[in-house]
């Protein structure tokens, strides 16, 4: 596989957030821990306890008062309350202002939610990455930021673009290393053999199919549902007058320049291609009906009075497999990629010791 660590990284995010949403570690109160103590020995008396008890006693509520901070532990390695909260506000900014005040707090909700999982996704990846004495080289991170770097323009800074994009240096290292696991899990499993592509293609040959397309342009003159019918007449009168001149000779483009009222006039009057369904009614059936080259009769519609020109048409056709080849190649392979990620990622949580506290 080629080593495109920018779309790595944006595949294994999305490989990330597929499992995220395919469920969560059972959630637990977190108690105090069962503490076993022996048996009273003859000589003490019954009603006495033993050291090991006092000391458990003794223990239990500095642990509860350290648990009082603590969301989510996962092996061990704990998230706190104030940390959480700080990472749900850093996430909520770019949305406060676009949604009611009514629903931030359900947003919030989400948001809190999804930081939660992503905590125990990193932990358990990370831990096994480390188990396995896998490593992000500066070399790996700086192939990631030259990757980077040849995708931006020309006036932009990469620490720009990592700032706006809230990706830091451990973000880098993270999907590096987990980039680097998924690949260990692969191996060579996640190439698509050439009867799996053509499978896949002759099972989703409705997705190779191209629509017929027609390349129009038009003159428009625009009707305001205020006109009364003298306007409407004088405004038919123009469209069929400039229709004329063309047919006389005149430029469809020049004529289209100086009297169309669409946009479309600064280019002629080019809409470039227009597949079916893409334009209203009447105008979709005069421009699939019309023959090439042919300036077509005034065709009215709710925006007004057209005069339309078919420069070409392409008729429905199937892309060949040879010419999509590499590109069922390339969505097999992430596909695998992502079955692949997503029973590691399964497998790991089930024997991660996952404990959500109560807030």
């Amino acid at each position: 596989m080629k080593e495109n660590y920018t779309k790595k990284i944006v595949c294994l995010l999305a490989a990330m957030t597929i499992a995220l949403c395919t469920g969560c570690g059972k959630k637990e109160e977190a108690g105090p821990p069962d503490v076993q103590i022996n048996p009273p020995q003859a000589e003490e008396p019954a009603d006495q306890p033993s050291d090991a008890a006092l000391e458990a006693q003794e223990e239990e509520p500095q642990k509860q008062e350290a648990e009082k901070d603590v969301v989510i532990s996962v092996d061990g390695k704990v998230l706190k309350k104030a940390e959480l909260a700080a990472n749900v506000k850093n996430k909520m900014k770019p949305y406060k202002d676009m949604i009611p005040a009514d629903k931030i707090k359900e947003l919030e909700q989400g948001v809190r939610k999804q930081l939660l999982e992503e905590f125990v996704v990193k932990t358990v990846l990370l831990k096994e990455a480390d188990r396995k004495k896998i490593t992000a080289t500066q070399k790996d991170i700086e192939m990631f930021y030259d990757e980077i770097k040849s995708q931006l323009p020309p006036d932009k800074e990469l620490s720009a673009f990592l700032k706006e994009n809230n990706v830091t240096r451990d973000d880098i290292v993270l999907g590096i290393k987990i980039r680097k696991l998924v690949e260990k899990e692969m191996g060579a499993k996640a190439a698509p053999t050439e009867k799996e592509i053509k499978n896949f293609y002759k099972e989703n040959a409705d997705k190779f199919k191209t629509s017929e397309t027609v390349h129009v342009r038009h003159i428009l003159v625009t009707l305001d549902p205020k006109d009364d019918e003298k306007t409407k007449a004088e405004k038919r009168e123009k469209i069929e007058n400039l229709r004329k001149k063309i047919l006389e000779g005149a430029d469809f483009a020049e004529v289209a320049r100086e009297n169309s009222e669409c946009p479309s006039k600064e280019n002629g009057g080019d809409l470039g291609e227009i597949k079916k369904d893409q334009t209203v009614k009447p105008f979709e059936d005069a421009a699939f009906g019309q023959q090439v080259n042919v300036v077509g009769p005034v065709v009215t519609t709710e925006f007004g009075y057209h005069v339309i020109e078919v420069l070409g048409k392409t008729p429905e056709s199937t892309v060949p497999l040879d010419e999509v080849k590499d590109s069922i190649a390339l969505h097999l392979e992430q596909q695998k990629e992502a079955d692949i990620f997503g029973r590691l990622l399964e497998g790991l949580r089930k024997k991660a010791d996952i404990i959500y506290y109560e807030n």
